[in-house]
């Protein structure tokens, strides 16, 4: 009698969560859309601007000169951003294996303390949220 009603309920929850990540993505999608004609229609505005002051060619190259350079900001932001990521991922690593080192020291010396410690940092995991990584 019970398993219906539930099914019932998480599926229509389902269901409309379905729904409003398609309806989402279509409205995301027809933004973007505008987002990219406004950007080309801003640069093609720029480039008829810039061909009254310096010429055609001059304008043509002024905005592949921005673009080039806007364009290795962004990787420059990239590779450091990895690099960051990859010296984060370092210390977790290190940290892992040094508090590995410590606990085979215990696991030796007091296996009732480490099984006490095994089924605390068991329920913190369980009960701690996960939203900062």
């Amino acid at each position: 009698m019970l398993f219906p009603i539930l099914s019932l309920l998480v599926g229509t929850s389902v269901q409309r969560t379905v729904a409003r990540t398609k309806r989402n993505g279509i409205f995301i999608a027809i933004a973007a859309i505008f987002v990219l004609t406004a950007y080309a229609l801003a640069v093609t505005a720029g480039a008829i601007w810039l061909a009254g002051i310096y010429g055609a060619v001059g304008a043509a190259l002024f905005l592949a000169a921005c673009a080039l350079l806007i364009a290795i900001i962004v990787l420059i932001v990239m590779m450091v951003m990895n690099a960051q990521e990859a010296r984060r991922a370092r210390e977790r690593k290190q940290a892992l294996e040094s508090a590995a080192a410590a606990s085979l020291g215990l696991i030796r010396s007091q296996p009732l303390l480490t099984a006490g410690v095994i089924a605390a940092m068991v329920a913190a995991n369980l009960f701690t949220s996960k939203g900062r990584d």
